[in-house]
């Protein structure tokens, strides 16, 4: 019973992304936004193509969280995206010594219709730079989804890409939040 139990757990953390999709997962609260109010884990996969950032394809990825049981709020989660990519870029930025612009993310969300299996959706957009770059303007678009997996834990997908929601890399990215289970 135990087995099968983490058996469950491991599963129900695992983004269905392509194999050649790259892995890597960190602990929540994130090292780079601590403020973030989250406990749990931070699951990432990126694109072949992620590092190609003058494409428009570029920056491509998914992320779950897969965290303690909450309530979400839309604002809650702006807040979060600017505070995630705040952190992560100057974290990346300092690491790569090159000179932080001093852009300031910026977001906007707005609801989207909840795709099967998902409590409640948003598409966004965020301002931000490319501190794994050369600090350039990086603008990026988004899709979010959360809902409640079991008593006791909560998911929240986020589908990225540079390029826009209607581009056909959005089919994967949506066929990848599909296949996620819970």
């Amino acid at each position: 019973m135990l087995m099968q139990m983490a058996f469950s757990l491991l599963v129900a953390a695992t983004i269905a992304a392509p194999d050649d999709w790259r892995k890597e997962s960190f602990p929540i609260p994130l090292l780079f936004a601590p403020s973030i109010p989250y406990e749990g884990t931070e699951y990432v996969r990126f694109a072949p193509y992620w590092a190609e950032f003058a494409s428009e394809r570029g920056f491509t990825y998914v992320i779950l969280w897969d965290i303690k049981r909450r309530t979400l709020e839309p604002a809650e989660l702006e807040r979060a995206l600017n505070v995630y990519f705040d952190g992560l870029m100057e974290q990346v930025t300092r690491g790569r010594k090159i000179p932080d612009p001093g852009t300031v993310t910026t977001s906007s969300m707005h609801p989207l219709a909840a795709p099967p299996g998902w409590q409640e959706a948003f598409g966004a957009r965020v301002w931000t730079w490319n501190g794994f770059s050369k600090g350039e303007a990086l603008p990026l678009h988004l899709e979010i989804a959360h809902r409640a997996c079991g008593e006791d834990r909560t998911q929240v997908f986020f589908a990225l890409s540079k390029s826009d929601r209607t581009q056909p890399v959005w089919k994967q990215l949506r066929e990848i939040r599909a296949a996620t289970g819970c």
